[in-house]
């Protein structure tokens, strides 16, 4: 088991009502030294030519075809930059706008280690929030995901609304509703506070788990925890999402080693 000696909070366009200061405070009120670095973007600190480089990575990371895996980030015209990020930034937003997750995780990598290349490294965790959607391609197609466990890893607050699921009878109901012509919007307002939604206000709260989540994982190794009580479990259902992350509740197993983790391993 790894001790965690610090935890960096970035800031990538998340939900509005995410308070990542919010999260510094939970992490340090767990026992954490945790520091809240800001706008990511502004933190790497890229010359004009880096950060149009950069811009250019990101965009070849999106999924044109979620039916087929990305091999490699294509290359985006210099001429398109322009045009394809202020769509990106305008989508946002949208479940029609995804990332390849690893490249996405790749490409943070390598422009995070020029600028803090002693600090990628076991012990301290970066965790980037971010707006973006991103996936995995897994079982034949691209699926959503609400965090990419790693060096950095990142969590979306896009992710939290997409990648659960919503209740069965939601999308029964949402098949009709196109048929007939009917604006999901009013479906929603049906199943309005059965799922997270884009700038929902309980998104804090449920980020404290999947900050835990990283923490967890860079610890001990292990992904998830396999109790549906503990907030360390990995919710596929917006109804889990709102009873085990919203609850933040951690089962006495990991309520142990996160005592061991913030006391440094000196037990009592």
């Amino acid at each position: 088991m790894s001790l965690i000696k610090q935890v960096f909070i970035y800031s990538d366009n998340p939900s509005e009502a995410l308070s990542i200061n919010a999260l510094v405070d939970y992490l340090r009120g767990l026992g954490f030294d945790a520091t809240n670095r800001g706008d990511l973007l502004s933190f790497l600190d890229l010359s004009d030519e880096d950060e149009n480089e950069y811009i250019k990575s990101i965009i070849g990371t999106r999924v044109l075809d979620i039916s087929s895996p990305l091999e490699r980030p294509y290359e985006p015209a210099d001429k398109g930059v322009d045009t394809e990020l202020k769509k990106l930034l305008k989508d946002l937003k949208s479940p029609e706008v995804m990332f390849d997750g690893f490249w996405l995780q790749r490409i943070l990598y390598r422009v995070m280690f020029k600028r803090i290349p002693g600090e990628l490294k076991s012990g301290l965790v970066h965790i980037i929030f971010t707006g973006k959607l991103f996936g995995t391609f897994e079982t034949k197609r691209y699926h959503a995901r609400v965090v990419l466990l790693g060096i950095p890893s990142i969590i979306s607050t896009s992710g939290v609304v997409e990648a659960p699921a919503r209740p069965r009878e939601y999308y029964w109901l949402k098949a009709g509703f196109i048929q007939s012509g009917r604006g999901i919007e009013e479906l929603d307002e049906v199943f309005k506070g059965m799922f997270i939604e884009y700038d929902d206000p309980r998104i804090t709260e449920v980020l404290k788990s999947y900050t835990l989540q990283v923490i967890f994982y860079e610890a001990t190794g292990e992904a998830f925890c396999q109790n549906k009580c503990c907030c360390l479990y990995n919710s596929h259902w917006q109804e889990e999402v709102l009873r085990v992350q919203l609850e933040g509740k951690l089962c006495e197993r990991h309520k142990k080693t996160l005592e061991f983790l913030t006391k440094g391993g000196k037990g009592g």
